[in-house]
């Protein structure tokens, strides 16, 4: 069973419901170990001093941040401890937002809020009225030894929170070399067909289908190669990407191509009603040949 990460509660006006948070996310990347390639042993890093060339014992680093390049300013533990925000247990909101308001870039780690025994009424009433309401409360929150900008929002029935990016760590669009300063004008007949085509390209959200196909790939091929399997891949041709010099014409084949796939998908998800169809035209087809021998004699 997971066990909650923090606890506290979630404050507003006058009203506080107690929480405990869980993770909702955990990462599943595959991580190396640098090994000696002779007799497979671990690699260990060591700490050495670049001026003196020798290992530094761990009692004797300290934290420096560079002001410059090769100029650094020294801190203390205690300096660091004076300034940590005091934990306060609670995650304060200031403001409810309308939900639209906030772009995706801002939203950082997810994690579950669960009420604490007899808080969940309270708890319920505040999911209930920022879904019905369409806000989310924005506030802050001490985890550790830091302090952060923070989300509470509905989730299903329950609440999530999501810790924030600050203003000056989210890069804008137009930060970005290469984006063109003027967009082109688009063209009214290219517009209504890449509609269609999103339209026919539409779909409920599964996760299930969106899976980290390079991960399984990776999991798989470290299983056979743990039960002494020979790995032989083939190197992949590398994509090439180029502009559609018809875009109109893309756009169409594009539509015709999603529509083939669609109704390839409707018919495999229907055999039985296609078969029922089929038996149904054969059934009608021999009443027929019966009533016309019937009328030759």
């Amino acid at each position: 069973m997971a066990r909650p990460m923090w606890k506290g509660s979630v404050n507003f006006g006058l009203v506080n419901v107690p929480v405990r948070m869980y993770r909702a996310v955990s990462p599943r990347d595959i991580r190396f170990h640098q090994l000696h390639e002779k007799d497979k042993a671990r690699i260990r890093e060591k700490r050495v001093c670049e001026a003196e060339g020798v290992e530094v014992p761990y009692e004797e680093i300290i934290k420096g941040y560079e002001i410059s390049k090769g100029v650094y300013v020294t801190i203390t533990p205690e300096e660091l401890k004076a300034l940590a925000p005091k934990g306060t247990y609670a995650i304060d909101i200031e403001d409810f937002v309308p939900a639209g308001d906030i772009h995706p870039l801002f939203f950082d780690s997810h994690y579950h809020l669960v009420p604490e025994t007899n808080a969940a009424r309270a708890y319920a009433l505040l999911s209930e009225a920022l879904e019905s309401a369409g806000r989310i409360g924005v506030g802050r929150v001490v985890l550790r030894t830091r302090q952060y900008t923070c989300a509470v929002r509905p989730n299903g029935p329950g609440l999530m929170l999501s810790t924030m990016n600050s203003v000056d760590e989210v890069i804008s669009l137009e930060q970005i070399d290469g984006m063109p300063s003027h967009m082109p004008k688009v063209n009214a007949r290219e517009l209504a067909t890449a509609e269609q085509l999103i339209e026919s390209l539409s779909a409920p959200f599964e996760p299930d289908k969106y899976r980290d196909v390079y991960r399984e790939q990776l999991e798989e091929v470290l299983r056979q190669k743990a039960g002494g399997a020979e790995i032989r891949r083939s190197p992949a041709a590398a994509p090439e990407y180029e502009a559609p010099a018809n875009l109109m014409d893309a756009l169409k084949k594009s539509l015709a191509a999603a529509k083939r796939t669609r109704d390839r998908e409707e018919e495999a998800s229907t055999p039985r009603r296609a078969t029922r169809a089929a038996g149904t035209r054969r059934v009608r087809s021999q009443a027929s040949a019966r009533t016309a021998r019937s009328r030759k004699k």
